[in-house]
């Protein structure tokens, strides 16, 4: 299903600070394209901010913009693709920004965390299948931020950045 949500979107980076003047970080209406195949779409319960998120809005780790934030939170799964077969709707999960296909050399080695599949999309603020799921309210790609996004109300990501937790957590 399409969702309509709101999301913390990066335009700018470089600004000056206080951020609170420059206000590099805008909230919009984005719309989220449904998960593909090997992808889930999570409502979002928290997400927090890092050091790697301002050396993004400072411009030390420069990204393509517009960009939605944020690679660290949590959130609840509210629809799957239709190749996932082992991550449910209403999951608890966590995201790791280092997103893995699971069906690669490294993956099957237990090395996920160097997957060579993710590395290019990620970098490209895409998902592995290709592409963003993220569009502004005129249309605009925006980016994903390394994969995950998660400062945002609802949030597509990769099956493989999501970790399935225990629903007390």
């Amino acid at each position: 299903m399409t969702i309509r949500c709101k999301a913390a979107v990066l335009r700018t980076t470089g600004a000056p600070r206080p951020y609170a003047r420059s206000k590099p970080l805008s909230i919009e209406e984005v719309t989220l394209a449904p998960p593909k195949a090997s992808e889930v779409l999570v409502r979002i319960a928290g997400a927090g901010l890092c050091h790697s998120d301002l050396s993004v809005i400072n411009g030390d780790r420069p990204r393509a913009v517009p960009l939605a934030l944020r690679h660290e939170g949590s959130g609840e799964v509210a629809e799957v693709g239709s190749a996932v077969d082992d991550v449910r709707v209403g999951d608890h999960v966590v995201f790791q920004f280092s997103a893995s296909c699971g069906r690669r050399r490294p993956c099957l080695e237990g090395l996920p965390q160097v997957c060579e599949h993710a590395r290019a999309p990620k970098a490209a603020g895409e998902l592995m299948a290709g592409g963003s799921r993220i569009t502004s309210a005129n249309g605009e790609r925006i980016g994903h931020h390394g994969g995950v996004s998660c400062m945002s109300e609802y949030m597509v990501v990769d099956r493989g950045t999501v970790v399935v937790v225990d629903k007390d957590v």
